[in-house]
């Protein structure tokens, strides 16, 4: 039934069928193994080398194309996570160093933060500790200026306790006499412009006696808007108490000083006497002041000057007429004086008492004063209060130095009438010699003074002025009685003689110790003002105005005087002459001045 040979082919096709098979089954297995090779090197490289992926291999096999092809497209998106992932390895290991540097500092100032929450913390303390024992007050106010808060000083100082006044509005604390002086808006607002405020002001106690106070607003920082208030009050009573002190003192001090330099220019001694009570009642302010001498012979003492308001009722002073020389108040022989009681005068002083006491005094104080051991005068002073120490101090000072002023002014005068007796003398001699000179010397002192009043100068100047007119000639008492009584005209060398007398009068003047304008004044009264004078030729800008004034003087009386050689001239002549040589020989100044003191009768 079957064709064998077909059969036999069949069989033989068979095994070369196989042998076929699997030699192409060999052939793609190898070729297979190539490609998952290569494909297994393909994933080595990726894995090894994700940042550099070449191009799979083309593979016969198209199924390990598209495997191929799918682990590439999952290289890629691998890659591209590697990559976000390695960058967000690198952010995340910045932020790490970030936060560990973070940390670090955190440490360090949580560190710093735990020193200065303990450097708080004390410092809480300390200031916790000096609010409470601060001598000055502490207090806190809200911004309607409500007290909050008060420190324990406020029961030593104000005499309150704190429960007394927190809660109180701050004007409650402040004395009557300054209640409208204090406006917590505006003392806020002030705060709020500059930071702080100081004020002074009087506080009241409990008892509502005043407190002098200096207080010391400032905002309180962590405050909302910074409108609550501390203040810091200070107790300045006993510091303006003490500077009040002072304040008189030195006051007391520039009136003393100011006593001692007018006692100093006083010429008389009415003056020092005016000048002593003045000063005690009119600038230290006393109720009133008496001034007494006693002359040796006398019983009782004299009143020489009195001041203040305690005399201004008529009949005062007549309390004080009959004060006897040996009163039990002067026994005591105290140099730094007494005081006594309105009540004890009386008894102490011989006094009238038929006087009204309404207004009366509370305290005198009474000071012997004493020259050379013996009473010379009295210095009584009222006052309306009690005396304190200072004052004593001062009524004392005052006293002393009027004492001796007087005592120097005394013996000033006593000096100045011997002087003026030896100049008497020494006048005297000179117009002895000449009777045509005779009065000369006092005419031209007269008429210099009245000169010198006309002009304006201080009574010292003037004095200096009369002493100068009389002594202006002293020196021709050197000059020989040939010359001087001459009938006829002198000679050129008899003149020269004549010119000496100026330098003459000044040796003899210099060692008496007269002031420079006096002895300038007699040395230069034959300078002229254009400079052509004798002996030194000097001229206006050297000579100063006394000499000149001598010049005028001396030349108006020698010309409406008679002399041995000539008649004495008219008045309109004399007048003339000034006129005709003022400018050259004469002040134009001074002569004007002299020619109306003709005119008005003043000089004859």
């Amino acid at each position: 039934m079957y064709n064998k040979p077909a059969v036999r082919g069949f069989i033989l096709s068979v095994p070369i069928a196989s042998i076929l098979v699997i030699y192409y089954l060999i052939t793609h297995i190898r070729t297979i193994n190539n490609d998952l090779e290569k494909s297994s090197r393909y994933i080595r490289e990726i894995i090894e080398n994700s940042d550099s992926l070449k191009k799979p291999e083309e593979s016969v096999i198209p199924v390990v194309n598209s495997i191929n092809q799918s682990i590439a497209e999952l290289s890629k998106i691998r890659t591209a996570e590697l990559a976000e992932l390695n960058k967000k390895t690198v952010q995340l290991n910045e932020k790490n160093i970030e936060l560990n540097d973070a940390y670090m500092q955190l440490e360090s100032s949580f560190g710093q933060l735990q020193a200065v929450l303990e450097q708080l913390n004390d410092s809480e303390k300390k200031y916790h500790s000096l609010v409470v024992n601060i001598p000055d007050i502490v207090l806190t106010l809200d911004s309607s200026g409500i007290i909050t808060y008060a420190s324990r000083a406020c029961k030593d100082i104000l005499s309150f306790r704190r429960r007394d006044i927190v809660g109180k509005p701050f004007n409650y604390i402040i004395h009557d006499s300054c209640a409208d002086s204090f406006n917590f808006d505006e003392m806020l607002a002030k705060i709020k412009n500059s930071g702080e405020q100081r004020i002074n002001i009087s506080l009241r106690r409990i008892d509502n006696t005043a407190i002098q106070t200096e207080i010391k607003f400032t905002a309180i920082i962590d405050s909302p808007n910074n409108d609550c208030v501390q203040a810091i009050i200070r107790d300045v009573t006993e510091q303006k108490r003490m500077e009040d002190t002072l304040r008189k003192s030195n006051r007391r001090l520039e009136i003393l000083n100011g006593f001692s330099h007018k006692l100093a220019s006083a010429t008389d001694l009415p003056e020092i006497y005016k000048t002593c009570v003045n000063t005690v009642t009119n600038e230290l302010g006393f109720y009133g002041c008496i001034y007494f001498i006693m002359d040796k012979n006398e019983r009782f003492y004299k009143i020489k000057e009195y001041s203040g308001e305690y005399f201004e009722e008529s009949g005062r002073i007549d309390q004080f007429l009959y004060i006897n020389r040996n009163a039990k108040a002067l026994s005591y022989n105290d140099y730094d004086g007494i005081v006594l009681d309105y009540e004890q005068i009386p008894k102490y002083l011989v006094m009238n008492e038929n006087i009204n006491n309404e207004g009366c005094y509370r305290q005198a104080y009474i000071q012997q004063l004493r020259i050379g051991g013996h009473a010379s005068g009295l210095f009584i002073v009222l006052n309306k209060s009690v005396f304190i120490e200072e004052e004593l101090n001062v009524l004392r000072s005052i006293g002393h130095t009027t004492l001796v002023a007087v005592e120097n002014t005394m013996h000033l005068i006593e000096s100045k009438n011997n002087f003026v007796q030896t100049i008497d003398a020494l006048v005297a001699a000179i117009e002895a010699k000449d009777q045509y000179t005779r009065g000369h010397s006092q005419r031209v002192s007269s008429i210099a003074v009245k000169i010198a009043e006309r002009i304006g100068m201080t009574k010292q100047q003037i004095e200096e002025i009369r002493i100068a007119g009389i002594l202006h000639d002293i020196g021709k008492i050197g000059i020989s009685d040939r010359i001087l009584l001459k009938k006829g005209p002198l000679t050129k060398e008899e003149y020269e003689i004549i010119k000496k007398h100026p330098a003459i009068s000044n040796r003899i003047l210099y060692p008496i110790g007269l002031s420079d304008r006096i002895l300038k004044a007699v040395a230069f009264h034959h300078e002229r003002f254009d400079g052509k004078g004798y002996p030194f030729g000097l001229t206006n800008e050297s000579l100063g105005l006394e000499p000149q004034i001598i010049a005028v003087a001396d030349a108006y009386d020698a010309m409406t005087s008679s002399r041995p050689y000539r008649g004495a001239l008219s008045y309109e002549k004399a007048i003339a002459e000034l006129k005709n040589n003022k400018g050259s020989q004469f002040h134009p100044g001074i002569v004007n001045v002299m020619i109306q003191l003709l005119e008005e009768k003043e000089i004859i």
